[in-house]
């Protein structure tokens, strides 16, 4: 089984979705892992470059619970091979600040926040394929809907190699937090933008290598190509953000 299933870590919208948490052989045992990674992002924003994130990995899992990295879900009832959570994420480096660079110089800080909503994953024996519903408890009440598919294979006895892709759905007051310029933002460089809806495409590749029975690395590669919503902002200069994490975890 794969052990860090990491998809999404980063700074910016684009890795909102969190960190995504580790299989266990045993589901319903108490179950810890313990962790640490880095992780490297092309930042959409205009004039920022790549960004470097640390990543503390901290994870449990039991029968009622599950939670990994900021990510936490309450296990509903599922049926079959269908699984469901209520499930709460903690954006920590969701938006930018005014410093980030000078072209933001003006902007009101962005910040992260709390997200809310449901989460559901079909273990179809071909591929895992999971459905998200987020709404932001914080300032942009925003909505974000995402489907996700993944599958993995075992390379060798040690390497397991899952590809993945999946696509999100923001709706307008979403985007126009993040992305959007307010009148009190503009300038002559920088026109007033309200933000529309967007849907985003991402995929990559995640290799797992498993060191001993609780030892594991990982290597994350990925690409996040933004929508319309997004690129027509001012603010954005690039539609595609590439990202590479790697990272150590133990499970007890």
């Amino acid at each position: 089984m794969t052990a860090a299933l990491l998809a999404c870590v980063g700074p910016t919208m684009a890795q909102a979705e969190g960190l995504r948490i580790p299989e266990y052989p045993q589901e319903n045992e108490s179950q810890w892992s313990l962790g640490a990674g880095i992780g490297f992002e092309r930042s959409p924003y205009r004039d920022v470059g790549n960004e470097t994130s640390a990543i503390p990995l901290l994870g449990f899992q039991n029968r009622y619970v599950r939670f990994f990295g900021t990510t936490f879900d309450a296990k509903l009832p599922s049926a079959g091979p269908v699984d469901f959570s209520i499930r709460a994420r903690y954006a920590l480096g969701d938006g930018y600040k005014s410093s980030d660079s000078s072209y933001l110089s003006g902007m009101d800080k962005r910040e992260g926040g709390l997200w809310l909503g449901l989460a559901s994953t079909w273990h179809s024996g071909v591929a895992d394929v999971s459905l998200e519903w987020m709404r932001a408890v914080g300032k942009s009440k925003g909505n974000r809907i995402k489907l996700a598919v993944e599958r993995s294979f075992a390379a060798t006895n040690r390497i397991h190699i899952t590809p993945y892709a999946g696509i999100q759905w923001s709706d307008s007051k979403d985007v126009d937090y993040y992305f959007g310029v307010k009148d009190s933002e503009v300038t002559a460089e920088r026109a007033r933008y309200e933000g529309k809806s967007s849907t985003n495409i991402n995929a990559g590749i995640r290799i797992d290598y498993t060191l001993t029975r609780h030892q594991n690395l990982f290597l994350d590669v990925g690409v996040q190509r933004w929508g319309s919503g997004v690129t027509d902002s001012p603010l954005v200069r690039r539609s595609t953000s590439p990202s590479l994490r790697m990272g150590y975890l133990y499970r007890f």
